[in-house]
């Protein structure tokens, strides 16, 4: 082990091979602009360490007193496991990912105040442990093979990154727009989810496959849009359970007080670099504000995608007899459609009125069972015409006539 017991300035690129670091209790190891220390074994500190300079470290990392490094630079580039111990809150001005295995860090509280970048590697913290950026670090790269595990804190207004990940994982999450007096978010992500979501009636569905925690866990801030990334996610076969009635669907952010509880859509704003099955990333429609100290949770839904000015469908069967009890009766399904101004009329091919209403609820949630409304008799098997006038939320009128089959 190799000890240093004076004061030694460092001014030059220099690389202990093979060999642990001891700074010893009255030492001094002072790393100064432009030098580049490079340890490959571990390094220990008894001492005091000032780090104006660049510490690239190989190996584990154990502090057990001074370590002033809120002008340096600090390198991780082992290829295995390294571990960082700490009892004192630690203060980094630049953290350099670039290693092919894990950073450990297990310590109370870090604080990064420059930047972070991830280019290699990934970073793990304990479940107590505060990993804190501070307003104006940058934070560059982040992927699947780099990305922070743990719960990430990040100060401030602006664009807020966190490029989380969780056992191979890459689940990034960025706030678009972060304002207010002097808010702290902190976020944690992971897969899958433990808990079974529930879908309320704006969703066909929840994905369970990962969950991101997010906490406004100091000051207050205004509402943001949320970019989440999707990629992963198999939107194909995704396990729909609410039925209902769509032609396209969109994965959408969804948001719930509770990792099992009920998920509300947040909507789509829109879908970048994506071919909306596979891969890409979702901007939120409806800005995400919480509430000093609140916890929620994030996840990907699916929701049927709608038209802004409104849709409308109408079928064209139905069989009184059918299996399935959505099918037997006559709607007129519509997303965005006005309750006022509706009519609905029903005639048969000799041209008699058999049904109408003026109802909109009443034609989309009950619909016509193939009775004659004036005769109270059952309709003959064959076709029928609709005449149908709506208005759009849009104020729009939206006038339609067509066929459509009676099926016993």
């Amino acid at each position: 082990m190799r000890k240093i017991a004076t004061y030694i300035s460092l001014i030059l690129t220099l690389t202990l091979q093979g060999q642990q670091l001891y700074v010893s209790g009255d030492a001094i190891l002072y790393v100064s602009p432009g030098a580049n220390v490079g340890i490959t074994g571990d390094l220990e500190n008894d001492g005091t360490i000032l780090n104006v300079g660049t510490i690239s470290l190989f190996g584990n990392w154990s502090i057990n007193n001074i370590f002033n490094g809120n002008e340096g630079e600090l390198v991780f580039l082992g290829g295995q496991e390294q571990m960082v111990t700490i009892s004192t809150p630690l203060l980094i001005n630049s953290l350099v990912l670039d290693q092919s295995g894990d950073v450990s860090f297990d310590m109370d509280e870090l604080t990064v105040t420059d930047d972070i970048t991830f280019n290699n590697g990934v970073i793990k913290t304990g479940e107590n442990t505060r990993f804190i950026l501070e307003d104006n670090v940058r934070v560059l790269g982040g992927s699947v093979t780099s990305y922070f595990q743990g719960k990430l804190t990040y100060k401030g207004s602006g664009i807020r990154k966190f490029p989380m990940g969780y056992e191979g994982v890459y689940a990034p999450i960025t706030m678009l727009d972060v304002f207010g007096a002097d808010p702290e978010l902190t976020v944690f992500f992971q897969t899958p989810n433990d808990e079974q979501p529930i879908p309320d009636d704006d969703l066909l569905g929840v994905s369970g496959r990962g969950i991101w925690e997010v906490a406004l866990s100091g000051g207050n801030m205004n509402g943001t849009p949320i970019q989440i990334d999707f990629s992963g996610e198999d939107l194909e076969n995704f396990d729909l359970v609410n039925n209902i009635r769509h032609r396209v669907n969109s994965p959408v952010i969804a948001i719930s007080d509770a990792p099992g509880g009920t998920f509300r859509s947040l909507g789509v704003e829109s879908l970048l670099d994506t071919d909306s099955i596979t891969r890409g990333s979702i901007v939120s429609e409806v800005d995400f504000e919480p509430q000093e100290m609140e916890t929620v949770y994030l996840a990907i839904g699916l929701a049927p995608r709608i038209d802004p000015a409104g849709l409308v469908y109408i079928p064209q069967i139905f069989s009184p007899n059918a299996t399935d009890p959505d099918n037997r009766t006559f709607r007129i399904f519509g997303e965005r459609i006005l309750r006022d101004n509706f009519s609905l009329e029903i005639f048969n091919r000799f041209g008699s009125l058999v049904y109408s209403t003026d109802s909109f609820d009443e034609a989309n949630q009950v619909g016509w069972d193939g009775i004659n409304q004036r005769t109270g008799r059952e309709e003959p098997s064959g076709l029928y015409y609709y005449q149908v006038v709506l208005t759009r939320i849009n104020g729009e009128l939206d006038e339609r006539t067509g066929p459509f089959y009676l099926q016993r």
